[in-house]
């Protein structure tokens, strides 16, 4: 609140009017601050529950997303086991590890590795240490890709490689200097494995020595592509990774050798996306529930207390349950089968129970099924998400609910700002008449007191008669 004081007591009259404009200012202010006090207390009020609703609702369709796609219930397990490997033996696999995603085909895959991927290297002729060169143009390539490398007169081995490296680095290849009984010797490598990444250089133009450096390398590793037959067909890889052959099933390849690799169907890791879609549920029926709680003992509301958007969020969402729960139950996934269910006594509150056991049995027998019931368009998921995107995203009743009462808070600023220019003025108004009553005092008072002189020397001229 603004201070209205200005320094002004009075002089006629003698009165405090800095204190008093001050609080006729209050006067009329307090039943104005009162009220928006009030309206602006309301709404952050219902702010505060409607929030947590809100935020138990985003979750809840956010799991329900989940649930609604098509692999959400096609989790996998993969385990692999080697014979005739090229290192090693026991209980590691040592030809490949393999690991999966969803929606792999299940089944067993006979690998064989029948050779890894490398990278390609060269390695020259050992040089004496000091050795120059003419100049001359190198040309390097590194896969379809070339590059000319100048090499200035009077240039060492170590200039060779560091020119190398300044113009073919941006493609993936590293030349490095070696050193041995022998000399220095020039070290080629490609940074990518496979057939199409392999290293060529020849002399376009230099003396002897460079000719000699280009001559005397030698292949000690070879651009090669891992080649895999899965089940009997052959396929190529560049990399020691093989990741397209079997959708979702990726291989990593160690050495030469067969390996049995099993893909299997992984029930507990499908319920986790159902166990998520539980949580999500009765969360959210929780957050309403605290939200429009009443406290009998100390008759406190809480802050969506007897709101009905609130009761007909939550009978949407059980009606739709029931409804769901009664046809899993008549396509034979009744909470003896599938295990889930709504809670019982001794809290009946609505909330759903998911029997972990159950289900990961039921998965292992009847998956499909399970899966055409929970996901897809028709789903389960499907059905309460069409639900709960009633209530939230842009155009939901819940974001609109909260836009309108942000307005309100809005706008109770917008009335203080607009309350304190009227109290302004008011108190612009209240100076003005008490210091016009203050001036008519200090009038009336030098009237008065000239009277009274007047009076006084009046009857003393009378007494002197």
């Amino acid at each position: 609140m603004a201070d209205y004081s200005f320094g002004y007591g009075g002089i006629g009259s003698g009165l405090d009017i800095s204190t008093m404009v001050t609080q006729l200012v209050a006067a009329d202010r307090a039943p104005q601050d009162a009220r928006l006090n009030k309206l602006e207390a309301n709404a952050k009020f219902k702010l505060s529950g409607l929030g947590t609703v809100t935020s138990a609702f985003d979750a809840l369709k956010t799991a329900l997303d989940t649930l609604q796609k098509a692999d959400a219930l096609a989790a996998r397990t993969v385990t692999s086991s080697s014979s005739g490997g090229s290192s090693g033996q026991g209980g590691t696999d040592t030809v490949l590890a393999a690991s999966v995603g969803k929606s792999t085909p299940t089944g067993t895959y006979q690998v064989e590795v029948l050779s890894l991927a490398s990278a390609h290297k060269l390695v020259g002729a050992g040089v004496e240490t000091g050795t120059s060169f003419g100049a001359g143009t190198l040309r390097v390539g590194i896969g379809d890709a070339s590059v000319d490398v100048e090499i200035a007169a009077g240039a060492t081995l170590a200039d060779v490689r560091s020119a190398i490296n300044a113009a073919a680095g941006k493609h993936g290849l590293q030349a490095s200097l070696l050193t041995s009984d022998d000399g220095q010797h020039l070290s080629l490598a490609s940074a990518k494995s496979g057939a199409a990444s392999a290293i060529t250089v020849s002399v376009l133009s230099g003396d002897d020595g460079l000719q000699a450096v280009v001559d005397g390398l030698q292949e000690k590793s070879p651009a090669s592509d891992a080649r895999v037959a899965i089940d009997g067909l052959v396929t190529t890889s560049s990399s020691n990774t093989v990741a397209d052959a079997v959708p979702g099933l990726t291989l990593k390849l160690k050495g030469t050798g067969t390996s049995s690799v099993v893909v299997g169907a992984d029930p507990s890791g499908s319920r986790a996306a159902v166990e998520g879609f539980v949580k999500a549920y009765n969360a959210a029926l929780n957050a309403v529930a605290t939200a429009t709680s009443y406290n009998a003992e100390t008759k406190t509301p809480s802050s969506l207390t007897g709101d009905a958007q609130m009761r007909g969020a939550v009978a949407q969402l059980r009606g739709v349950m029931g409804d769901v729960l009664g046809t899993l139950a008549a396509q034979g996934l009744d909470a003896r089968t599938l295990g889930l269910q709504t809670q019982g006594h001794p809290n009946p509150n609505g909330n759903l129970v998911l029997d972990a056991a159950k289900f990961d049995a039921a998965m292992t027998d009847n998956a499909a099924k399970i899966i055409a019931a929970f996901t897809g368009e028709d789903g389960v998921a499907a059905r309460l998400n069409n639900v709960v995107k009633t209530y939230v995203g842009s155009d939901g009743s819940l974001t609109l609910r909260k836009k309108g009462l942000d307005d309100q808070v809005k706008d109770v600023t917008r009335q203080r700002e607009a309350l304190e220019l009227r109290m302004s003025a008011a108190a612009a108004r209240y100076k003005a008449q008490f210091v016009a009553l203050d001036t008519l005092m200090g009038q009336m008072t030098t009237t008065s007191n000239y009277l009274a002189q007047q009076i006084s020397a009046l009857a003393a001229q009378t007494q002197s008669r």
